[in-house]
């Protein structure tokens, strides 16, 4: 049994709630009353707003059903737009041709773009020389 119903069901009674107040001086027993009166009235507040809230939105939904009507627009309508099959445009990176040498002193090419990873033996070759990408790509395409 929870709280409320533990108070409930000693207070359903006028007879209860005597023999629960019979010892209580008459001045707390209106400030318990006073208290009581002030929980159910904002009880009765908040209510008041929800059901204002509940209105407003009720008139907006029955705007926007009134609008959907005009323009010929349905539920199912909403529901086909289907936003995730467009592709994701992405930046198209410039490819180049970089031609730099190994460890073993070979020359090898190497295509790509100028941001993102890089092959172990090219990047070894940058710290190596100290060059940046673009120094090492390669003329003649």
């Amino acid at each position: 049994m929870n709280m409320f119903d533990e108070i409930y069901s000693r207070l359903s009674s006028k007879a209860r709630i005597r023999s629960l107040f019979k010892d209580i001086h008459i001045e707390d027993l209106e400030k318990l009353i006073k208290r009581l009166t002030d929980v159910a009235n904002e009880k009765k507040e908040s209510k008041k707003k929800f059901e204002e809230q509940k209105l407003l939105k009720q008139n907006s939904i029955e705007a926007v059903k009134k609008i959907m009507e005009e323009k010929g627009v349905s539920i199912n309508d909403l529901g086909s737009l289907d936003f995730k099959d467009s592709p994701k445009k992405r930046k198209k990176l410039q490819k180049y041709t970089f031609e730099y040498e190994t460890f073993t002193g070979g020359k090898t090419k190497w295509t790509g773009a100028t941001t993102g990873r890089l092959p172990k033996d090219f990047q070894d070759y940058l710290n190596r020389t100290g060059k940046k990408r673009l120094d090492c790509v390669k003329d003649d395409i």
